[in-house]
């Protein structure tokens, strides 16, 4: 065997070596420890340590990446916890005059391993809050619609992969009339998910009071919002109707909602177009107006939120809804079906549909 003290003659090579905040060892294929650094002794062939553990381990090591690095020429690395701390050990292959050594570096991360370990506890609390958000979100949604002679009503929610803000409602009062409303809370996560907890709650509870109208509901949501004293950045937009079966006629009013609602019939498809303020903390004063109108026999109400792929590119995605609306085969759960097939490719944001058919 070759004087392995040639290795390390040199004194600033080994002071550096020492100076480095990680161990650095030698190895040879006898597995010996030939330099470790931190040692100020001399290592001769007569002294050499042979190398079975990690320094400090109380265990042998059952695969030496040392030799193993030494017969394969290649790097190998490992995780190793000793005593409480946390190592990343790698063993270089290292050629010199005509042999093969491993140089390990012995890493200490027991910061790095520990605050993983505390990201990762973090993230499965937060995507087990997202879950109960989620489901606590999907059971809140009204699935038995209204039941009212001569109506169909039917409705759809496609969260996407981000718990998102959107819902929908749709019941009926004690006088009979009917209130739909869709709605979208800004951002993703717990916060909107909650936030559609409370709204489906207040507007039930507002609509309640005989004397309601669409304006007089979101002036009261607006007042309940303030309230919340929630960060400025979380608004919501709803659009609200209220319909009279017997007759067909609609009060609705706007609260920022951005795609208008559609009434489709024999005479094509017309936008609800209304102008409204979404439910904030931006502006002192809010006012909503209200607009009437009439579902008249054969027409289709048909609310939804802008999370359809493209609606709001141009005319060319409207003009595509507009024909799937107006086909005359489809109705109820068929059609908002198709239009799921159509728009929800991307799933980059939740779509929320709404519609009411008047049959007679």
């Amino acid at each position: 065997m070759k004087n392995n003290k040639a290795l390390f003659s040199d004194a600033f090579s080994c002071a550096v070596l020492n100076e480095m905040p990680d161990m650095v060892r030698v190895i040879n294929s006898d597995g010996k420890v030939i330099f470790s650094s931190g040692t100020k002794k001399d290592v001769s062939d007569e002294n050499l340590e042979t190398c079975y553990k990690m320094p400090g381990a109380a265990a042998y090591c059952e695969d030496c990446i040392a030799i193993r690095c030494i017969e394969k020429e290649r790097r190998y690395t490992k995780i190793s916890r000793v005593k409480g701390k946390v190592y990343s050990v790698s063993a270089n292959p290292v050629s010199f005059d005509g042999e093969v050594y491993a140089l390990e570096i012995f890493s200490d991360i027991t910061k790095e391993s520990n605050l993983k370990d505390k990201l990762i506890s973090a993230n499965t609390r937060m995507m087990d809050d997202l879950e109960i958000a989620r489901s606590l979100q999907l059971s809140i949604l009204r699935h038995n619609l209204p039941k009212v002679q001569g109506y169909n009503f039917c409705a759809e929610f496609l969260p996407c992969e981000a718990l998102g803000g959107d819902m929908y409602d749709c019941f009926s009062m004690r006088d009979g009339r009917v209130v739909m409303y869709i709605a979208d809370v800004s951002g993703h996560g717990v916060m909107p998910a909650m936030l559609t907890v409370y709204l489906r709650q207040e507007m039930f509870a507002q609509c309640k009071d005989p004397d309601i109208t669409p304006e007089k509901v979101l002036k009261k949501i607006q007042v309940s919002f303030e309230e919340l004293n929630t960060e400025e950045s979380i608004y919501i937009t709803i659009f609200v109707v209220i319909l009279t079966p017997s007759s067909g006629e609609f009060v609705c009013a706007n609260a920022g909602h951005s795609v208008p609602p559609l009434i489709v019939g024999k005479n094509g498809v017309r936008e609800i177009f209304l102008p409204g303020t979404p439910i904030c903390r931006w502006v002192d004063k809010v006012g909503h107006k209200e607009i009437k109108g009439v579902i008249s026999k054969g027409e289709k109400l048909f609310l939804y939120t802008d999370g359809l792929d493209g609606i709001h590119i141009g005319q060319k995605s409207s003009k595509k809804l507009n024909g799937i609306l107006l086909r005359d085969k489809l109705s109820g759960k068929k059609l908002l079906n198709e239009i799921k097939k159509e728009f929800t490719q991307t799933k980059a944001d939740d779509v929320t549909m709404l519609l009411c058919e008047r049959k007679i």
